[in-house]
């Protein structure tokens, strides 16, 4: 481009514009093709995350142990997670944890002051709260809900004996 302006002069406008828009259209490739790239590797990095979330949901899990995990940086993690996923890596492991808990409080009898730990809360103070903020209820109301809609659609003669 810069040989043609110097060689052409002013009559060599045409050539100019030419080379300029096909400058620009590389450019336009390569920025394309980076972007592309980019989107690949940030799902590639979410898709390991939520992987290491899932097998260790029950330990204590911080963003730096799970950046570890897939070799990034844990802000730039931070940032790649929440785009692709709309949550924070926290709120992805809370969500994970508490639909454990849901699980855990509809087909086990495990004791609600044991459920906190099977899902990796330490405290089960901090437990009931987080419980509670995810759907509505206490673990408690949750699992008598369940047991109460559990025998009154599970066992149509219970039921019936009932009336």
């Amino acid at each position: 481009l810069v040989l043609e302006l110097d060689q052409r002069g002013p009559e060599g406008r045409m050539m100019t514009h030419m080379l300029f828009i096909q400058l620009l259209v590389c450019i336009a490739r390569l920025y394309e093709e980076r972007e592309r790239s980019e989107v690949q590797q940030s799902e590639f990095y979410i898709k390991r995350s939520v992987d290491f979330l899932h097998q260790n949901y029950d330990r204590n899990i911080q963003v730096k142990d799970v950046a570890a995990e897939v070799n990034l940086h844990p802000g730039y993690l931070h940032r790649v997670f929440r785009r692709g996923t709309g949550r924070t890596i926290t709120e992805y492991l809370t969500m994970i944890r508490m639909e454990k808990a849901k699980m855990l409080l509809e087909q086990t009898d495990i004791p609600i002051h044991e459920i906190s730990d099977y899902v990796g809360v330490g405290s089960r103070q901090y437990f009931h709260m987080l419980f509670k903020k995810y759907t509505g209820t206490t673990p408690v109301e949750y699992r008598l809900r369940k047991d109460r809609n559990a025998w009154k659609y599970g066992d149509p003669d219970a039921a019936a004996d009932k009336k």
